[in-house]
């Protein structure tokens, strides 16, 4: 159990890694922060979700020989775990619960001092918003739709104004929810370093979203002046909107940095392609490693199956057998995969299309971005790259918007909802009572048969079967039973020789010489019947019912039939079911 939770919070830190390395090289410090936020937010909770995705879903099955291997394993000795090392994952994971809780209790005794201070100062309400007049240093701030006001600072004032307008940012866009969360998140994967990070970035953002608005239609030169102009006290409370950051100098570079161009596809086509990509990857390689692991299983049972000895005794019969709705939910699990793997093959050639045009476009952006240094947004070939850009955008908007794409991904997600049904049916099964019955009935079954294999009756059986195959050894290659063995062969060419010679035998092929004679003197356009005594029987077999392939046909017909075609023939004197007149049945060559 500690391990599969250790396990879980090395693969949190990895795709929390990811994320936050594709925005720290495609996403960081552009202008369309509105998707910043919700990015951050979003790598956030996907770091603590995808984890848990499972992808057995959409792998092979094992080979159901599997429990009968562990089966068969489970009483052979393992290595036993030390109390050394139950300790230390016991003590890991108590360390991790007790600095979790104490940034759990920081956070909460944080809120706490929040609504104290909500009835220490007095308050007043306009267009929704709690007002309050504080005396306070970390002040002004805003916490939800409440808003702490520092006395000192006159809100009719030109700073007061240019504040009021950027807390009312934090408010209206509910900046708080992002940092209870991000919070919280922090406290529970405090282990994280790239959590950090991300927390540091969101808080910047959200005072990034808030300038841009309070200096909209206004002098960006003097909200930057009044920015200098303020002090920074350093103290913030949590979950908090506080008007002053330690991050000045990076606020002040972006309200003087022009809007972000082709933004669009940096944001939205790196990661996912390589999510997905990652993914199907992924799926392949399990695929794979399933093959071999069921190869091996197929031949150390096949091998274990060659080893056993005379089996012992049947045990007792089990409790139930497998039910057959079982076998039909695995029937249609091979149905639904089958049916997936055109759907994957046709989304990983779109996405193969998609991956080449995202390679080109994040070629021409970076000659973009080295020509807008340059301020050579009027040149020829930045016209003609934009131009370029916007053609490989449309290409990408096709491939992704079309109605073939559409209507796989439905397909897609609809099959995996039905896989995912079959696959609850049938661990609710092995889950169930009755199963896990069945798996101690065997158990037992299985230490009774070792019991059994390891009897001194058992093992006397095997000496005396190893003594009586040592005896039949002996006994084949002593030169009495090669003197048997030459007297057979001898006595068996001599009665070949006897029936070669023999009248009968002559008489027979003599027979079959006359037969081919008449086929070849009627050009082997006709079919001779031939009586008992050799000869032509056609002139008295009007009587005969005659079937090519079991269907009727006339005489005419049978004559017309090329013998090159014939595979066997069949001459009843008398028809079935006790009819007087003769049959003849014809099958042909295929």
């Amino acid at each position: 159990m500690m391990e599969a939770l250790f396990f879980y919070f090395g693969k949190v830190i990895l795709c929390s890694g990811v994320t936050f390395l594709y925005y720290r090289l495609f996403l960081k410090d552009r202008t369309f922060h509105h998707y910043n936020r919700f990015y951050l937010l979003a790598a956030v909770l996907i770091s603590m979700l995808l984890p848990l995705l499972k992808v057995s879903y959409f792998t092979l099955e094992v080979n159901s020989n599997m429990y009968l291997l562990i089966n068969s394993l489970q009483n052979l000795s393992s290595p036993n775990n030390s109390n050394d090392d139950f300790n230390y994952s016991q003590i890991c994971a108590f360390l991790i619960g007790l600095v979790t809780f104490f940034f759990l209790t920081k956070l909460t005794v944080g809120l706490v001092k929040i609504h104290l201070l909500k009835k220490k100062y007095n308050k007043e309400n306009f267009e929704g918003i709690s007002f309050y007049q504080t005396d306070l240093v970390e002040a002004p701030f805003s916490y939800f739709k409440n808003l702490f006001w520092k006395n000192s600072i006159a809100i009719q004032s030109d700073l007061g104004r240019q504040i009021l307008k950027h807390e009312m940012v934090h408010i209206e866009q509910r900046h708080s929810w992002d940092k209870i969360f991000i919070e919280i998140t922090t406290a529970l994967f405090w282990f994280n370093p790239f959590i950090y990070l991300i927390k540091k970035e969101i808080n910047l953002i959200h005072e990034y979203l808030a300038d841009k608005k309070a200096v909209k239609n206004s002098d960006t030169k003097a909200f930057a002046q009044m920015l200098l102009a303020s002090h920074f006290s350093g103290k913030e409370f949590p979950a908090t909107s506080p008007f002053l950051s330690s991050n000045l100098k990076k606020r002040l570079t972006m309200l003087k940095k022009s809007k972000t161009k082709y933004s669009y596809a940096r944001r939205i086509l790196a990661l996912p392609l390589l999510f997905t990509l990652a993914f199907m990857y992924l799926v392949n390689a399990k695929n794979k490693e399933i093959r071999t692991t069921n190869q091996e299983i197929t031949d150390y049972v096949s091998t274990l199956k060659k080893d056993t000895i005379p089996p012992p005794p049947p045990p007792p019969a089990p409790v139930n057998e497998e039910p057959p709705g079982l076998r039909e939910l695995e029937k249609q699990l091979q149905i639904k995969e089958k049916e997936l793997k055109p759907m994957n093959e046709a989304i990983t050639k779109k996405s193969e299309e998609a991956q080449k045009l995202s390679a080109e476009m994040q070629f021409k952006s970076k000659e973009l971005e080295k020509l807008a240094k340059n301020n050579d947004f009027n040149s020829p070939k930045f016209k003609k790259l934009e131009k370029e850009m916007n053609a490989l955008g449309n290409k990408m908007n096709l491939i992704f918007e079309s109605e073939d794409f559409k209507n796989s991904m439905k397909n897609l997600d609809f099959n995996h909802a039905e896989m995912d049904k079959l696959h609850s049916k049938i661990d609710q099964y092995y889950n169930s009572d009755e199963f896990k019955l069945k798996i101690k009935d065997a158990e037992a079954r299985a230490k009774e048969a070792e019991k059994l294999v390891n009897s001194p009756a058992f093992k006397k059986k095997i000496a005396a079967a190893e003594k009586q195959a040592l005896q039949a050894e002996k006994k084949i290659n002593s030169p009495e039973f090669k003197k048997r063995i030459e007297e057979a062969e001898k006595r068996a060419n001599e009665a070949a020789d006897k029936a070669v010679n023999s009248v009968e035998f002559k008489k027979r092929i003599q027979e079959a010489e006359e037969t081919a004679k008449l086929a070849a003197e009627n050009g082997n356009s006709k079919i001779i019947i031939l009586n008992s005594n050799g000869k032509n029987a056609n002139s008295d077999a009007d009587n005969i019912k005659i079937f090519i392939d079991g269907k009727p046909v006339t005489k005419l017909e049978m004559e017309n039939l090329s013998p090159d075609r014939i595979e066997k023939m069949e001459v009843n004197k008398k028809g079935y079911n006790g009819t007087k007149s003769g049959e003849i049945h014809i099958t042909t060559k295929k």
